[in-house]
């Protein structure tokens, strides 16, 4: 598999317009591309600002799916920047069920040493994941760039139900019902841990469009 990011800056106003855009033309020209999320910035960014995230069986397949984006787009955007991506991690999952989504996502950026990767995955996956999953977060994927970069950047997509929930799964507070204290102490220590590794990091909440 093969991701693509989608960086847009849409110009103002057109976020339905690209959003219809996208549904009616876009979508049923992309062969066997599958949107996974279309997002507009609700914090940290402008509503103009938009990233959007497509999953493709391989390189050839993406490269044929890009005549779906032509020129009829330019009274929309504004300005676009387009790289590919691999999953590193258990996300996104192969099929991905309506339940799985969430109205707001985070969107974070770490920058870290190419040889912390291994363990920065694993203190997502053992350690973080489980305490936010159980206090009804969804990890939508953990991606990197294709290029091998110093620092290497990883990009994690995370749903919530909303702002005051993204708030409360960004602090360890109390043990979450349902946890037990084995799994909340090794939640605690790979949180410690993965804190560690990243030299830069960057984050944003998106809400989700429905195209």
């Amino acid at each position: 598999m093969i991701y693509e990011e989608r960086r847009i800056t849409l110009r103002r106003g057109q976020l339905d317009a690209y959003a219809s855009h996208l549904r009616d033309f876009v979508r049923p020209s992309l062969g066997g591309g599958e949107i996974l999320c279309l997002l507009s910035a609700a914090i940290g960014g402008p509503v103009e600002s938009i990233l959007q995230m497509t999953r493709f069986s391989d390189y050839d397949a993406w490269l044929e799916a890009q005549s779906a984006y032509g020129a009829d787009r330019m009274e929309l955007v504004a300005h676009e920047e387009v790289r590919l991506l691999r999953s590193v991690s258990v996300r996104p999952k192969d099929v991905i069920e309506e339940s799985d989504m969430r109205p707001f996502y985070g969107h974070r950026r770490f920058h870290i040493d190419p040889s912390d990767l291994d363990e920065f995955v694993h203190c997502s996956e053992n350690g973080i994941w489980p305490r936010i999953e159980s206090q009804g977060a969804s990890i939508l994927g953990l991606w990197a760039t294709l290029a091998s970069t110093s620092p290497f950047e990883v990009t994690l997509l995370t749903g919530y139900h909303g702002p005051a929930h993204w708030e409360a799964t960004r602090q360890h507070g109390d043990k979450p019902d349902g946890m037990d204290d084995a799994t909340w102490e090794h939640s605690l220590s790979l949180h410690r841990r993965r804190s560690e590794l990243p030299v830069k990091t960057w984050v944003r909440l998106m809400r989700r469009i429905e195209p």
